[in-house]
């Protein structure tokens, strides 16, 4: 009769003991699915910060390329004025497969020479809140010696 007590009274423990197992599986599936879904949107939000660089250096890059055509004549024209002169600025907007690049090429006087900036500001067709600026100068003189920043 001892025997047959102890078992009824262990049945309940049993019972206890798969609701604890359960309980700490559900918390580890919740804590990995957690670690995935911030893991894919790290990864997500770096590829986007990756393709909107590359848009704005395709714009700098489209932009220099549109100041050089015809042997430097927009560059000599345009830009290659006395250091008293003033130049406006150019802007446009270059549309590519990825996305848009806003564009603007100024001049500044420094150390007496004249330079040249490119600000290319890129922006993600899907995402347009998404942008990154490159910026590119140059001496007049030398356009082939180019900063980046």
């Amino acid at each position: 009769m001892g025997k047959s007590k102890k078992i009824m009274n262990q049945r309940g423990v049993s019972l206890i003991f798969v609701v604890l197992v359960l309980i700490v599986l559900s918390i580890l599936s919740v804590a990995i699915f957690t670690l995935f879904t911030s893991n894919m949107a790290q990864a997500r939000s770096q590829q986007e910060s990756i393709r909107v660089h590359y848009v704005a250096i395709a714009g700098v890059d489209v932009t220099m390329g549109a100041l050089m055509q015809d042997n430097r004549s927009l560059l000599t024209n345009y830009f290659n004025k006395a250091i008293t002169v003033s130049v406006a600025d150019l802007s446009d907007r270059i549309d590519l497969d990825n996305g848009y690049a806003d564009i603007v090429v100024s001049s500044y006087i420094l150390d007496s020479e004249r330079w040249v900036l490119i600000t290319s500001t890129g922006h993600l067709s899907e995402k347009p809140n998404t942008i990154r600026v490159i910026k590119m100068n140059f001496r007049i003189e030398y356009p082939q010696i180019q900063n980046w920043e």
